[in-house]
């Protein structure tokens, strides 16, 4: 898979702008704070229906527009598949709310009105930044969402599902603080705990089925990056049933799983009552990763969380090549800043796609002959200019 051409209208710093590309590396030149993560971030929400940059979705909208009557940003992308094109859209429209600006968002695919959880995964995308070293040392929820973005692309029903899992945490939390406060009866938790039960199960068993394939790919390819020196380990430690681990999730029935869930939730309603939160569940799973089978986030030194990061952005692009049969767009955001021409190779070379998007404040780091087979930008205060 590779995007042919990505369109920008009052989106952050474009006012209206349409980068067209070919397969291969595209080179988005230019000073810091231009505008070239930008362009990553459009086609990742392309991709996944969201982005880690914005606090919110009215952040998306140009600040010169916001005045207007109906503010707006506008994103459309087309990729070309083995099955032939796909135009992904997306539209956040703005209104003035109580506290300023709040939007909403709008998908197209094709030009047919679609949910944003069916919009994801039409076009694949894997985004690796800096701050991607968070997923080894950082807090469980950035590993949560690496797996929940990740199968979001690869199966609209885990999307789906999810959205519906996070709606009757929010509901079963609620009651449970009104049950702590007297407002509440023990027994309005039965219909909650039966739609959680259903609904973990589903989201759990995704998770356990896709880390068991992300461990084998993000050990090769951590092996591969790392000259063989390291063995690099992941593994899903869901927060379900007692004496439920990965694989007995993975392998069992549904309705076998979600009995034991429903069973551990009745359990411990008194606890999650006391808590006022539901303390069991996919919502406080986590990812445990270990570097030569010490904890990647205690003993791993900076370079080591890089590579441990790369590699489980490698294993989340073969994976969603596994899933789709197409290789995802890889968006590196100054990545390759501190390796040398050789490991840029490496690196690139490693994760095996067909078309790859690179930011870089200097053309310097890249020689002649990469430049040349490069599709090359050069982006100055939003205004993307192909080079020739």
């Amino acid at each position: 898979m590779y995007l042919r051409a990505l369109s920008l209208t009052n989106f952050r710093n474009y006012a209206s702008q349409t980068v067209e590309a070919t397969p291969g590396v595209v080179l988005l030149l230019g000073e810091n704070a231009q505008g070239k993560t930008n362009v990553l971030e459009a086609i990742s929400l392309l991709a996944t229906g969201r982005a880690d940059r914005a606090e919110g979705d009215a952040d998306y909208i140009a600040w010169s527009t916001r005045d207007e009557t109906q503010p707006f940003a506008r994103v459309m992308g087309t990729a070309v598949r083995g099955d032939g094109e796909v135009t992904v859209e997306l539209t956040v429209v703005g209104r003035e709310g109580a506290r300023g600006l709040v939007a909403s968002k709008r998908f197209k695919v094709n030009g047919v009105a679609k949910r944003g959880t069916d919009a994801a995964g039409q076009i694949t995308a894997v985004l690796f930044t800096t701050n991607d070293m968070e997923l080894v040392r950082g807090s469980p929820g950035m590993r949560r969402r690496y797996l929940d973005v990740m199968l979001t692309q690869a199966d609209h029903r885990y999307g789906r599902t999810l959205s519906r899992y996070n709606k009757v945490i929010t509901q079963r939390n609620a009651l449970l603080k009104r049950i702590q406060e007297g407002d509440g009866k023990r027994d309005e938790l039965d219909y909650w705990d039966e739609e959680m039960a259903r609904e973990a199960t589903g989201i759990a068993q995704a998770r356990a089925a896709a880390v068991a394939e992300l461990a084998v790919h993000a050990a090769a390819g951590h092996a591969r990056l790392s000259g063989e020196r390291e063995r690099f380990e992941v593994a899903y430690a869901p927060r379900f049933a007692e004496g439920w681990k990965a694989e007995r999730i993975a392998d069992a029935a549904a309705e076998e799983a979600e009995a034991a869930l429903l069973e551990k939730l009745r359990a411990n309603r008194s606890r999650d009552i006391a808590a006022g939160v539901t303390l069991s569940g996919p919502h406080r799973d986590d990812l445990s990763m270990t570097l030569g089978g010490e904890p990647a986030a205690s003993f791993a030194s900076r370079g080591q969380q890089r590579t441990a990061a790369l590699s489980l952005r490698l294993a989340e692009a073969r994976l969603l090549y596994a899933r789709s049969g197409e290789k995802p767009v890889l968006l590196l955001d100054d990545v390759l800043s501190e390796l040398d021409a050789s490991r840029r190779a490496s690196v690139l070379a490693a994760f095996d796609v067909d078309q790859a998007g690179i930011p870089s404040p200097d053309p310097d780091r890249f020689d002649a002959g990469f430049r040349k087979s490069a599709t090359v930008y050069e982006i100055v205060a939003g205004v993307a200019t192909r080079a020739t």
